[in-house]
């Protein structure tokens, strides 16, 4: 393997927690939905949507599934490598400036306004062209 810069394991770590909290997200919005659909509605039941712990039962399943699947990931040697190249990858990346950042922004903004002028503008065209037609037509 080659030599591998420490930003390239930090932005391989910022995946792995990018990853992590999509899981979470997916784990916990599971539960609740399972909550609501089938589990007991009793409020007895700590799985019931009703009982007061609900939530934190919830955030606990979610948290312990995750990092399951994050230990999984991570012991995972191809996907580790993997992410670990992509981390290398965009180490070497040339990051615009805070200016330039803005600059292209107003560029893109500016575009996007003027193609949506001459859109409409075309399409007015274009409906009064068929509406002519159609009227002379009948």
């Amino acid at each position: 393997m080659n030599e591998v810069s420490n930003i390239a394991y930090r932005y391989a770590a910022l995946l792995y927690g990018i990853i992590a909290a999509y899981f979470w997200y997916i784990f916990y919005s599971l539960w609740v939905f399972l909550g609501k659909h089938y589990f007991p509605q009793n409020v007895s039941s700590i799985f019931s949507l009703q009982n007061h712990n609900f939530t934190t039962v919830s955030i606990v399943v979610a948290t312990v599934l995750t990092l399951l699947v994050t230990v999984g990931l991570i012991l995972n040697k191809k996907l580790k490598t993997f992410i670990v190249d992509v981390g290398d990858e965009l180490s070497r990346v040339a990051w615009p400036t805070f200016k330039e950042a803005q600059k292209t922004t107003a560029i893109v903004i500016a575009l996007v306004i003027v193609a949506s002028i001459v859109l409409f503008l075309a399409d007015t065209v274009f409906l009064k062209i068929i509406n002519l037609i159609m009227s002379t037509a009948a």
